[in-house]
């Protein structure tokens, strides 16, 4: 299968991205608030302005597509051809880009998948029998955190609210 005969162009891919995101409205990827404008657009992305919190974003904010230099077209290239357990290398050559940023890529989408498969199945009340927090590094006596002094980003975490029933 070659690319252009999957998607035949990045408009496309983004025109696609950008009904799927927004059939509901556009919303800030910062606050949520729909008090949103549009505000030009750079290279092929539409970009918008939030005018609560005066944030910039455009329809990669936000997404799993964020950070990355690499087309849409191949990254929805890659999420087809995941779909029929074809190993890394062989997407990585279809698609024509590095073993590295193939297996990236397919991190993403897999943790993508994941995560909304977790918050579907985290609706409504959720009951925890019990809770372990870590008392800090092991090995390291009094020490809390990672090093450099910084805390670690899992050990501030803390439950939203506990209810006893007795």
């Amino acid at each position: 299968m070659k690319i252009d005969s999957f998607m035949p162009s990045e408009e496309e891919c983004i025109a696609t991205l950008r009904e799927l995101r927004w059939k509901n409205g556009v919303r800030c990827a910062r606050c949520g608030s729909l008090n949103v404008k549009k505000d030009g657009v750079r290279g092929l992305y539409q970009m918008y302005e939030c005018k609560d919190c005066r944030s910039y974003f455009n329809d990669r904010t936000g997404t799993v597509f964020q950070d990355t230099k690499i087309p849409l077209r191949k990254w929805f290239l890659m999420a087809f051809l995941m779909q029929f357990n074809v190993s890394i290398l062989e997407v990585s050559k279809t698609v024509g880009i590095p073993y590295r940023n193939a297996f990236y890529i397919a991190k993403k989408i897999r943790n993508g998948m994941y995560v909304n498969q977790i918050l579907e199945k985290l609706k409504g009340t959720v009951e925890m029998d019990e809770l372990y927090v870590t008392a800090g590094v092991k090995g390291k006596k009094g020490q809390i955190g990672t090093e450099g002094g910084q805390p670690s980003r899992r050990e501030v975490e803390a439950p939203i609210s506990v209810t006893s029933r007795r």
